[in-house]
């Protein structure tokens, strides 16, 4: 059986004055590293993605191995989308639909939120930066970098995650495993996708902010444990990982510091 995972947008407080939602159907290429292809939904012919072309619904993006591309929306909301990953916006919404591989999604406060699918599920957000993956087994896993971030099942049952926390929804959509707090202040420096392009996250700022707070926790013991090792917490994602300046060219992944990107999997110890 399969899930489906939505990150639906949350509306601005009653207070504040309502912002005109645009639906998240075109982005533009802001970055593109190795290899990346537009797939023509109606065609199937595939194009090189290219840094500043426009994509839209409801063709495709397909990343290749050790790959990953940046795009950039008229709200500025952020897709950032890791290797091996083919995904699509929904025409006339503000939602994607993933169908393997890894995505960080940001979208402002105000812009409207977004959605991720993933075959059935649902989860609700707004100015939250998350990373949703695909693991090998079919299962979903959700990590929340900042804010808040409320996954619901196809039954109905739903859980709101913290900055911290994480949870993988089961392959048959029915069931979460349980929520698991990770080190924010100890994962975050290893995302590819958050550290492995040439400018900073948008919503780097606030994922700091996170880590302060949660820092802070600790230090005063409202966080007694964190039990998930980031080994654990970076399994099925892209990872930083320094290699030596003579193992590759720089201009092999595009980094200008010569450090070197390698996407791989992360076995748990």
């Amino acid at each position: 059986m399969n899930l489906k995972l939505l990150l639906a947008g949350c509306l601005a407080s009653a207070g504040l004055s309502a912002l005109a939602v645009v639906p998240l159907t075109e982005s533009t290429f802001t970055e593109v590293i190795r290899e990346a292809n537009v797939v023509a939904a109606a065609t199937k012919t595939e194009t090189p993605a290219k840094t500043s072309a426009l994509f839209k619904a409801p063709d495709y993006v397909r990343t290749g191995q050790a790959s990953r591309v940046e795009m950039t929306a008229p709200d500025h909301t952020i897709t950032r989308v890791g290797a091996n990953t083919v995904f699509t916006f929904d025409t006339g919404e503000r939602s994607i639909r993933l169908e393997s591989g890894s995505i960080l999604f940001h979208s402002p406060k105000g812009a409207g939120g977004g959605t991720i699918k993933y075959h059935g599920t649902a989860a609700a957000v707004l100015g939250t930066t998350m990373i949703c993956t695909v693991l090998p087994d079919g299962s979903f896993k959700i990590l929340d970098l900042e804010s808040h971030v409320s996954v619901t099942l196809k039954t109905g049952r739903s859980i709101t995650l913290n900055p911290g926390e994480m949870v993988i929804v089961l392959a048959s959509g029915e069931d979460f495993e349980p929520v698991m707090e990770f080190n924010l202040s100890e994962v975050v420096p290893q995302l590819i996708l958050v550290q492995g392009f040439s400018h900073p996250l948008l919503s780097l700022p606030l994922i700091q902010e996170a880590i302060e707070a949660q820092n802070a926790d600790i230090a005063a013991g409202k966080v007694l444990a964190i039990f998930v090792s980031p080994q654990m917490a970076d399994f099925g994602l892209a990872l930083v990982i320094q290699l030596p300046d003579s193992t590759f060219p720089p201009e092999v992944l595009n980094v200008p510091d010569r450090t070197i990107l390698l996407i791989s999997p992360v076995k748990v110890k």
